[in-house]
């Protein structure tokens, strides 16, 4: 079964009107039916509540309509496959120490991704405009508006 790793900025799609947002809510269809696994790194949750909260405040038109972070958070952990385990800590950790400068999300998601990789590449899917994957080897991405679903 084909597999996925959400970052933030993808899941943050499901309740806006931004572009990509109606690529993200099919994927996250078909998850719910069966046809393909979504995960996502708690990490990217708590960035999504912190930008979901703040979208509420400064451009509630972008929204898809008003919702509660909290709610977004708890559908997130009944809807996708949250991980967070021994493996992808210390992967997260190793990443952290080779990439540094890098924010802790991007490196979430990533060291999930390698987590979750066995022959093939989980890739994480980004937005169009993230730049924080391209140097990060150890991983690939598919831009949200490159995803076939």
């Amino acid at each position: 079964m084909r597999r996925l790793v959400f970052d933030a900025g993808p899941f943050i799609l499901l309740f806006t009107r931004e572009k990509g947002s109606n690529i993200a809510r099919e994927a996250v269809l078909r998850h719910e039916r069966g046809e393909l696994q979504i995960f996502m790194h708690p990490n990217n949750l708590s960035e999504a509540y912190g930008v979901i909260s703040k979208i509420r405040e400064e451009a509630p038109k972008l929204l898809e309509r008003d919702i509660d972070p909290v709610m977004v958070i708890r559908s997130a952990y009944e809807n996708i496959k949250v991980v967070q385990d021994e493996i992808t800590t210390i992967n997260l950790g190793r990443l952290k120490h080779k990439y540094r400068d890098k924010p802790w999300g991007i490196l979430s998601s990533a060291a999930l991704a390698i987590r979750l990789s066995y022959r093939d590449k989980v890739p994480v899917i980004i937005l169009d405009e993230e730049r924080h994957f391209e140097d990060i080897d150890e991983v690939s991405t598919v831009k949200i508006s490159d995803l076939k679903v």
